[in-house]
This record gives structure tokens, C-alpha cells and sequence, in this order.
């Protein structure tokens, strides 16, 4: 098996160029400092929030839970990819994209509750509701593109399996991504009080006042996203080529 590991990298090496493995190295330094930095930030923000109480802490870590959540994954997921593929070109101009968003991401989500716990400025609430998102679609329609061209790279050569798992999962970023595009123009003033019923709102805990946008990202991912992934592995399944 380690002889098998290091003829395929002595392979790949012979395919780049030494400027291309120095621009390989520099990819994967870049993509460790720039997760970690965006993590790093993200925990660091809750120290200089204004906590209260039990449920603004509930409700800072429960927030910064999910971006660690999707900041984590997308950093296991990519980071694979400028490991086990020839990667130049296009590519690194996406990957310099998705940095710059993952980057700016804890300055969102900071922003949010930092004016959700006191709110200072209705219009600065707004437009980081927007811009969380706005990164959220970026980096998730990204890491689809960058599975796309990663299968596309390696079409006939990784087996079956590893392909499925890695168009599904790119399929399923990439939808998720439109989910969080279209979520960056539902209006802030947009929340569960205005979709649900109120016989319905009287049978939950205080909700009334989460809006709409984040919801949208939950039942979204329910039902489309995971359905996306599902119909894909389906379809994958009955293409499989015949041993």
C-alpha cells in the first residue's frame, strides 16, 4: 500500500512543474493559517460580547457553533482536495475567493450578536445578516465547484466510490450555497411570527422573533440540499460501470 501511496506521488510530482509544487505548498500553508485564523477569531469574538445571562450565552455559542460546524467541515473537506490533485490555474483563484470569505466570516458573526444582545444600529444588524450569509454562499457554492473540478480531474482514475462521495458532496455544498444566496435578500423584518400561525407559535417556546432567513437556512438544508445529495447518490448508484 505505501509503495502504491508513493508511486501515485511520485506521478503527480512528475506532472507538475516545480513552480506548481512550490504553488501547491504555498496553497496548503494558506489554507490551514486561513481556517485556523477563522476559527481562531470566531471564539475570540465571544470573549468581547456583552453576555447578560444564561440565554444570550446559550445564544452566542449556539450561533458560533454552527459557523465552527461549517468552518470545520469545509476545511477537512477542501483541504484533501490540494493534497490529492493537481491544482493551478482557475482553481486557485477560487480558493483565494473562499479564503478572503471564510476570513471576514467571524467579522459577520460577531457584528450579529453584538447587536442582537444590545442593539445599537438597526442598519448595521441588517447589512451583517446579509453579509454572514453572503459568506456562507460563497464558501458553500466553492467547495461545490471545487468538487466538481476535482471529479472532473479524476474521472477515470479514483475509484467509484470515492467519486460518488465526492460529486455528492460538492452537489450537495453547491445547492446549499443558492440556499444562503437567496437568504441574503429575505428581509431582516421577515420572521417566524410572519409564516407561522399563531396556534401553532403558542405551542413553542418564545421563537416568535428569530427571522425568517435563518430558518430558511435549516429547512432548506432539510429540504433540498440532503434530497440533492440523496437523488445524486441514486443516480451515481445506477451509473456505477459494471466490474
Amino acid at each position: 500500500m505505501r509503495v502504491v501511496i508513493l508511486e501515485e506521488e511520485t506521478s503527480k510530482a512528475r506532472k507538475e512543474s516545480v513552480h506548481q509544487q512550490a504553488e501547491r505548498h504555498a496553497l496548503y500553508i494558506i489554507i490551514d493559517a486561513v481556517f485556523g485564523l477563522a476559527l481562531g477569531l470566531g471564539a475570540f469574538s465571544l470573549t468581547d460580547i456583552p453576555l447578560r445571562n444564561g440565554h444570550d450565552l446559550f445564544l452566542a455559542v449556539s450561533f458560533f457553533a454552527f459557523s465552527y460546524f461549517v468552518i470545520s467541515m469545509s476545511w477537512m473537506a477542501l483541504r484533501p482536495f490540494f493534497k490529492e490533485y493537481i491544482v493551478y490555474g482557475s482553481i486557485n483563484g477560487f480558493l483565494f475567493i473562499t479564503g478572503f470569505f471564510i476570513a471576514i466570516l467571524p467579522v459577520s458573526m460577531r457584528l450579529i450578536m453584538m447587536q442582537y444582545l444590545k442593539q445599537t444600529s438597526l442598519a448595521i444588524l441588517e447589512a451583517s445578516l446579509m453579509l454572514y450569509p453572503l459568506c456562507m454562499a460563497v464558501i458553500s457554492m466553492n467547495m461545490g465547484v471545487f468538487s466538481f473540478a476535482f471529479s472532473k480531474q479524476s474521472w477515470k482514475t479514483i475509484p467509484w466510490d470515492d467519486l460518488t462521495h465526492l460529486l455528492s458532496e460538492g452537489v450537495g455544498s453547491f445547492v446549499m450555497g443558492i440556499i444562503f444566496l437567496i437568504s441574503v435578500f429575505i428581509p431582516l423584518e421577515r420572521t417566524l411570527a410572519d409564516v407561522l400561525p399563531f396556534n401553532v407559535l403558542s405551542k413553542l417556546p418564545p421563537v416568535e422573533w428569530i427571522p425568517f432567513k435563518v430558518v430558511f437556512w435549516f429547512l432548506g438544508g432539510i429540504a433540498l440540499a440532503g434530497p440533492a445529495v440523496l437523488i445524486t447518490n441514486l443516480i451515481l448508484r445506477f451509473r456505477r460501470p459494471k466490474d
